[in-house]
């Protein structure tokens, strides 16, 4: 099975640069095994369970300093594949 997760994470409060939380959230993802791929409005992480894309929402929440956040999450999940996440982009842009 493979799970696509799109999330956008960052705190409500503060300045408006929000690229440190971002950061942090990379990094910490990476370190427990994640490989985020970043864009210009989310990051998108593809697990093979539906636990495991949960559980990285987890880990981005807990990296939040702050009292109030914001964060909205996209799943797609297709039971027949393995790998989505870079076939999806190469079949568009070979359509380019």
């Amino acid at each position: 099975m493979a799970v696509l997760l799109e999330m956008s994470i960052f705190s409500i409060s503060g300045g408006l640069s929000k690229s440190d939380e971002i950061a942090k959230v990379l990094r910490v993802l990476q370190q427990n095994g994640y490989e985020p791929h970043l864009n210009p409005m989310g990051t998108t992480i593809q697990t093979q369970t539906m636990p495991q894309a949960l559980k990285a929402i987890e880990i981005a929440s807990e990296c939040m300093d702050t009292q109030r956040f914001y964060l909205i999450a996209k799943f797609d999940c297709h039971k027949g594949k393995e790998e989505m996440l870079e076939g999806r982009v190469q079949r568009v842009l070979q359509k380019v």
